[in-house]
């Protein structure tokens, strides 16, 4: 797996509000439609990810998670993007201060997106300074057309207008040529990449393919999501009674489920690489930890025999090789037990947590996590 430390990682700069995630969501997807193996990791801490695309603009603002910059996590980032098995859009902060930039040295490429030439020049001259070439050079505007052409000295250049959160560019002409471009960049395909993955798998687990499964569940789907409605079909498809390790996406209530009634005991995880599904312990009858592990929880009754557990982050970076034996609340097991509800300030927790908590209450009577985002 150490060559894998020479896939590229393209840096996606600018300043504050040019629109920089709502392009690098857009960015992701087109190269998801393309089946583009990569990653989008967000170096920022400002605890924002797919989810605030998709999401109701008045949500994202609700449960925005804004961490700080600290040294610790600048050396999470740069200790991830040295060891990223795929390769990454890193979508960076919008005023990287100088002990910052340390990032730029693990990227191997940017895109620029400002709104004028005076922040286009400082932006050019931040990744010049750390030896980035410049695969685009874009100016973000609130109207206009879009275009992408070409300069002299082969970068792109061009115009994206209204990158508004919660309205991507997906499907745009300008969008799918800088996309094109980067599927050139990102030469790996899915097949190659997931030999490699598979290569590094844990050898106590019965590896299951979950990216098969979709897609042989749904064949005229790209990508292929899985749908709520079938999780009995799927749960169908994998082992019981032993060890698994998950390869492929799959979203939070089929992670809680597995985790529930499966033995998950493995996950493969796009930025850290293969992660052990941690053990979490239920406290004593009517202790309900407030905090615990940069987690919090609160739990409510919704009914006779249904109880929901709000599980937030109260630090940005989760580290997972802690969790083992963190404490949750106790929730009888004549309950159900719904995890999150619609309006719970989740801010993107990893699938590794609802994995957890599923195992930690799989004798409830029942157990799931909120179907709101399918992805």
């Amino acid at each position: 797996m150490d060559a894998l430390n020479l896939l590229p990682a393209i840096l996606i700069g600018g300043p504050p509000h040019s629109g920089k995630s709502v392009l690098a969501y857009s960015l992701s997807q087109a190269l998801r439609a393309r089946k583009i193996a990569h990653y989008l990791l967000r170096a920022a801490p400002d605890g924002e990810g797919d989810w605030a695309q998709m999401m109701d603009p008045s949500s994202v603002h609700a449960i925005r998670f804004k961490g700080a910059w600290t040294a610790e996590w600048v050396r999470i980032v740069c200790r991830d993007l040295a060891a990223r098995v795929m390769p990454l859009l890193v979508d960076i902060g919008g005023k990287p201060q100088e002990d910052q930039m340390v990032i730029f040295d693990q990227c191997t490429g940017a895109i620029l997106l400002t709104p004028n030439d005076q922040e286009a020049a400082h932006w050019r001259r931040l990744v010049g300074s750390r030896g980035l070439p410049i695969i685009a050079d874009l100016r973000s505007v609130l109207e206009g057309e879009n275009k992408l052409q070409p300069a002299e000295n082969g970068e792109l250049r061009g115009t994206l207008s209204g990158l508004h959160r919660g309205r991507g560019v997906i499907g745009d002409h300008a969008l799918d040529a800088l996309a094109e471009h980067l599927a050139s960049i990102f030469a790996f395909s899915e097949a190659e990449l997931a030999k490699a993955h598979l290569a590094a798998a844990p050898t106590d687990a019965r590896i299951v393919r979950f990216d098969e499964i979709a897609q042989r569940m749904y064949p005229h789907d790209a990508p292929a999501y899985f749908r709520a409605g079938d999780l009995h079909k799927i749960l169908e498809a994998v082992p019981f009674g032993e060890p698994i390790a998950a390869y492929g996406r799959m979203p939070v209530w089929l992670a809680t489920a597995l985790g529930a009634r499966r033995d998950l005991r493995w996950q493969f995880d796009a930025r850290l690489g293969w992660v052990r599904t941690p053990r979490f312990v239920m406290c004593a009858p009517g202790v309900v930890p407030a905090t615990e592990g940069g987690l919090a929880f609160r739990l409510t009754r919704i009914g006779a025999s249904r109880m929901q557990l709000d599980v937030s982050k109260t630090a940005y970076y989760l580290d997972y090789t802690a969790m083992d034996g963190l404490r949750v609340p106790h929730i009888p097991t004549q309950m159900r037990v719904t995890i999150n509800g619609s309006e719970t300030p989740a801010g993107g927790l990893p699938l590794w947590v609802f994995a957890a908590l599923g195992h930690a209450y799989r004798d409830c009577a029942g157990v799931e996590a909120h179907q709101a985002h399918q992805h």
